[in-house]
């Protein structure tokens, strides 16, 4: 799932030169996949929660869900 989503930041904001990786949602979204990862979800929980976020994206709603989702975190490499 980690992966799915550094590809989903990698898609929607490039692959940063400064070592900082913008994820495409918010940090209410990024605890409650933190929270599936440590409960160990299963594989079905983990994919729609990632068709979640693509579908956010690419819905006729893209607009509003870009408004709530304003504040995103950004991951420094190490």
């Amino acid at each position: 799932m980690v992966m799915e989503l550094f590809n989903l930041a990698e898609e929607e904001f490039g692959i940063p030169s400064n070592g900082h990786l913008i994820l495409p949602f918010d940090s209410t979204f990024m605890e409650y996949a933190i929270g599936l990862i440590k409960g160990k979800a299963s594989k079905e929980v983990e994919k729609a929660l990632i068709v979640s976020i693509v579908n956010g994206r690419c819905s006729s709603s893209s607009n509003l869900y870009q408004q709530e989702t304003s504040q995103q975190l950004p991951i420094w490499s190490f």
